[in-house]
């Protein structure tokens, strides 16, 4: 699966003399993003939830997946304190409602909770 990479719609700009700059429409209606605040911050615990993360690779509703840390940007509006984000767009919330109840995540949930303290969810619909 592509990480967010849709050729659906391109908006293209030139900015002065900068090169030609193409941004792409995120596939799918539904977003559901997940942030984890891990209990360790160790390689060890990293390493584990990565390897229990990678069950998303294998549900067949999840039309785009990004999994990420925080970026090195440093601004008051930022909040880069979580260890890890999941995002995930879905053709519907039809299908953001069978990944909830689908076996591997709840596998997932049931494997690695002990992995974070803190989780936080956004869920949006594309504005039409």
């Amino acid at each position: 699966m592509a990480a967010f990479s849709s050729p659906a719609r391109t908006a293209t700009s030139n900015i002065g003399n900068e090169k030609e700059v193409k941004a792409s429409e995120l596939e799918g209606n539904f977003v559901h993003i997940v942030f984890f605040w891990l209990v360790n911050d160790d390689q060890q615990t990293r390493n584990r939830f990565l390897a229990e993360l990678k069950f998303v690779d294998n549900v067949d509703v999840i039309r785009t997946i990004h999994i990420g840390s925080p970026a090195d940007t440093d601004r008051d509006i930022i909040d880069n304190s979580y260890s890890y984000c999941l995002a995930l767009s879905f053709d519907s919330i039809k299908e953001h409602d069978i990944y909830q109840e689908h076996k591997l995540h709840l596998e997932f949930i049931e494997r690695a909770s002990s992995l974070w303290n803190r989780v936080l969810v956004y869920d949006s619909v594309k504005v039409e």
